[in-house]
């Protein structure tokens, strides 16, 4: 990972945390070698824990979210989200997601992307990343913008 990729990452997990203190929700980060999750949330009188994977599309970012091939590897654990964060010039977006949900609808565009034919009508090879972007968005999507009720605090 570039530097600069780097720096928008962890850029993204810290207005995650603030966000999640504004809530009054623990936020503490995990290592940076930990492949699933990023943060673990949890309440004050820690009765609820959340863990949470944080993707950052950085300022000038018009290609959306690109995201490992693994993100659509369901976990079933009902504890693990994704927040994904669009860094703006004026304005920081959040769109919350269950992790196996997010899962699903990237693997479900990826699947109609493989199979629709190039310009030149050949085939789409299998590429070793997935993206999720605002192209793809629907209500539903929308709707998770900024909505931390989602994690069940």
């Amino acid at each position: 990972m570039s530097q600069k990729n780097n720096i928008t990452g962890v850029t993204g997990e810290y207005f995650v945390a603030a966000e999640l203190g504004k809530r009054n929700i623990l936020a503490l980060s995990t290592p940076k070698n930990n492949p699933l999750f990023d943060l673990v949330a949890v309440s004050l009188d820690g009765t609820k824990t959340a863990f949470i994977q944080v993707k950052t599309m950085s300022i000038g970012n018009n290609q959306g979210w690109k995201l490992g091939s693994d993100i659509c590897i369901r976990k079933n654990s009902p504890n693990l989200f994704t927040v994904l964060v669009n860094i703006k010039e004026d304005e920081v977006e959040y769109f919350i997601y269950e992790y196996d949900e997010l899962a699903a609808i990237v693997e479900s565009n990826y699947s109609k992307y493989i199979l629709t034919p190039k310009r030149d009508g050949s085939i789409r090879k299998d590429v070793s990343f997935r993206w999720h972007d605002f192209k793809f968005f629907t209500e539903k999507d929308h709707l998770r913008k900024n909505n931390w009720d989602i994690l069940g605090f």
